[in-house]
């Protein structure tokens, strides 16, 4: 793919446009997500739905795109980055007017899976935009404006969220970012430059491409409803044993493949393995937590739902002080340490809310909050550095790529879990169990912790061996 403007020929107010063209796409993308996480409970009942069903408004959403990623990832590589970017805007903004219309729960759900194909069209290709228009000297700063887009979108979300629920009512929850929305789009329509696309007889991994949505469709299924039909049940091992079917059988066409989709043997090095791991598990850890605070607010403390979007802002506010404190840190003093800290200081901040959730203060819920804001910003700039100083150069994109699925399932499994922990999920039930949600983080720290440890001492094992064989 050739561009027909080059990064260096753009003038810089061009750049500007662009790239705040690609920011509102991140920052609606992370609001719409606030505003459902912190909406859930209120859907919940005007639908008169289970939470089971309900949590499909966030977790099929988040499925959807993470399923759907590597696929718009190879479209924008073939048809051009700017046409599928902005077909997803397109699809996004049509898809949120139709849902604030829909007539039933069976309805918005299908809509919800449109949206979130249009979301995973330009998160696919965001980022590379920034590449591809700006030179190699400001990619970085660019770039840097992206965690500020998530950060604002992450914050403003619940409590904007909360309001709409409380005052305006559901079909306003679809409604709310539309005029942001249309100046992205029409923004993005006429200021992204247009490429010249040459044709390449690069062969489109079809056939991998729907094994592995075969495996994360049926993984994150079946873990989440394995509560509901039982974790031995008939049907939760048919549908995770078709999710190991469909790895295996992704590995073995993989290794056939002269040009992989996915990198696996880079993976075999320890810290990247285990930095995959963190990162899976961080995500997971924190969105199984921002699942359930919700309903634990607006639920076991009967707090009013607009106060409960004022408290879920700790998070974001937190994350984005944290976050880059924790770059710098990480440049100064190395990111193994900061990424134990990080994930110690969520494991711990999830843990006190499993075991004091029955007596506490909003003061103590905030601070809880707020210590797993914490952790992740700690945990998530220096995992990945640490990720990327291990990974050779011409594989940093497809690296970059595979990072990116694998926080978006952690996030997938982190709701679906902790959703699927809650207790007395039928509609109109009064949920009295929190500690398994709460608890369930904790855990996936802990193991994160370990399996951390565990890379770190054979990466160390590695290079005595070798630095002998660079010497023989």
């Amino acid at each position: 793919m050739l561009r027909g403007e080059t990064a260096e020929s753009m003038d810089q107010g061009k750049q500007k446009l662009v790239l705040i063209a690609v920011l509102l796409g991140i920052f609606v993308s992370h609001f719409t997500a606030g505003v459902m996480n912190v909406a859930l409970p209120e859907l919940m009942n005007v639908f008169q739905v289970s939470l089971g069903s309900v949590q499909w408004v966030t977790v099929g959403y988040l499925l959807v795109i993470a399923t759907f990623l590597p696929l718009m990832g190879k479209l924008g590589d073939r048809f051009g980055l700017r046409t599928i970017h902005n077909l997803g805007y397109l699809t996004f903004l049509l898809s949120s007017f139709l849902l604030a219309l829909s007539p039933d729960f069976a309805v918005l759900l299908l809509l919800r899976v449109v949206q979130a194909i249009g979301a995973a069209m330009y998160q696919a290709t965001n980022v590379a935009l920034i590449a591809v228009h700006f030179p190699k000297n400001r990619i970085g700063r660019a770039l840097g404006t992206v965690s500020t887009a998530v950060a604002l979108g992450a914050m403003s979300g619940p409590v904007i969220g909360g309001m709409v629920a409380e005052w305006l009512g559901w079909r306003w929850l679809f409604l709310i970012h539309v005029p942001v929305s249309i100046v992205a789009t029409v923004l993005a329509y006429v200021t992204i430059p247009k490429e010249k696309t040459v044709k390449t007889k690069e062969h489109f991994p079809l056939v991998s491409i729907m094994l592995f949505m075969l495996m994360i469709g049926s993984l994150i299924y079946g873990m989440s409803n394995g509560n509901q039909y039982g974790w031995l049940s008939a049907p939760t091992t048919a549908v995770l044993a078709m999710s190991i079917a469909s790895l295996l059988m992704l590995m073995l066409w993989e290794r056939r493949q002269k040009t992989p989709f996915l990198p696996l043997h880079t993976c075999k090095n320890p810290m990247v393995a285990s930095g995959m791991v963190v990162t899976f598990a961080s995500y997971a850890a924190a969105n199984t937590t921002l699942a359930v605070t919700p309903f634990y607010l607006t639920g076991f403390l009967e707090m009013p739902t607009a106060l409960a979007g004022y408290l879920m802002i700790a998070y974001p506010m937190v994350l984005a002080l944290a976050g880059p404190i924790a770059g710098r840190m990480s440049d100064r003093y190395g990111p193994k340490r900061l990424t134990l800290a990080g994930l110690g200081l969520m494991g711990a901040g999830t843990l006190l809310f499993a075991l004091f959730y029955e007596h506490t203060s909003v003061v103590f819920i905030a601070i809880m909050i707020g210590i797993v804001g914490a952790g992740m910003g700690l945990t998530a700039t220096p995992n990945l550095s640490l990720i990327m100083k291990h990974v050779p150069a011409h594989e940093s994109a497809s690296i970059s790529g595979m990072v990116g699925m694998i926080r978006n399932v952690g996030m997938v499994f982190g709701a679906a879990m902790g959703l699927g922990m809650l207790n007395g999920a039928g509609a109109g039930q009064r949920i009295s169990d929190y500690s398994g949600g709460f608890g369930l983080s904790a855990l996936v720290c802990l193991i994160s912790v370990m399996i951390f440890l565990y890379g770190e001492r054979l990466a160390r094992r590695e290079k005595p061996i070798s630095i002998e064989r660079e010497s023989a």
